[in-house]
């Protein structure tokens, strides 16, 4: 199976080989690649709705992976049992969605290995809700697929930093500098400043301003732009 890039990327995110869960796998596109190209011992392709959940079951039916892919019907990690799988993939869903994921299992997700998370939209407010919630980032990525996502991946444990924009802009990302680091930073800093001239057009002493010319300029003199 052909994955698209930003699943292609998710899946270069795993620490092979492993006992793995897809969580909110839809049509189970990820576990029918892991079954195909890897030696995963424990491979489970889980859904909270019937619909995708049938379509997983047909397309492992269909490539004859029946009896590589367990795949289950159930709400986030409410499927798995303690100690089954070292990692849980969550991908193409909201930053809140995920949070409310592992709040609901908080126990379980401490004890896994490794968490691959890829939010549709609120990577900044999900990591900064992970450390402060006794997770580590060990390792981002960016993928472009239409637009460009990004990938964290976390393990249990305690992370300090002493700048919040750190966690907002991505640590590791801002170490790796990956090929799409240019293009991913001059979207912030368009968006940011066009968010900043829709408040002066309504209230130019508005503390928005401040605090978005602040970012725009602390993510310049991180991509080294002088001015």
């Amino acid at each position: 199976m052909k994955l698209s890039p930003r699943l292609a990327a998710i899946v270069r995110m795993i620490d092979l080989p492993t006992k793995v869960a897809d969580v909110g796998t839809d049509h189970a596109y990820i576990p029918i690649y892991l079954a195909q190209n890897t030696s995963c011992s424990t491979i489970i392709a889980s859904d909270a709705k019937e619909n995708p959940y049938q379509f997983a079951i047909e397309n492992v039916k269909q490539m004859g992976l029946a009896d590589r892919i367990d795949v289950r019907l159930g709400s986030g990690l409410s499927v798995l049992n303690e100690g089954e799988v070292e990692t849980v993939i969550i991908a193409g869903m909201g930053s809140q969605t995920m949070q409310d994921i592992i709040t609901a299992d908080y126990e379980l997700a401490q004890n896994l290995e490794r968490i691959i998370l890829q939010p549709m939209a609120g990577a900044a407010s999900l990591r900064k809700w992970l450390v402060k919630n006794n997770f580590k980032i060990i390792d981002e990525s960016l993928v472009k697929d239409e637009r460009i996502y990004q990938i964290i991946v976390v393990e249990p444990g305690s992370m300090e930093l002493n700048d919040q924009f750190l966690l907002e802009l991505g640590p590791i990302l801002i170490q790796k500098r990956e090929e799409l680091w240019e293009e991913y930073t001059t979207e912030l800093i368009n968006k940011w400043n066009r968010i900043k001239n829709e408040i002066i057009e309504n209230n130019p002493e508005h503390a928005k301003v401040a605090e978005l010319n602040e970012k725009i300029k602390k993510i310049k003199e991180i991509k080294g732009i002088k001015k």
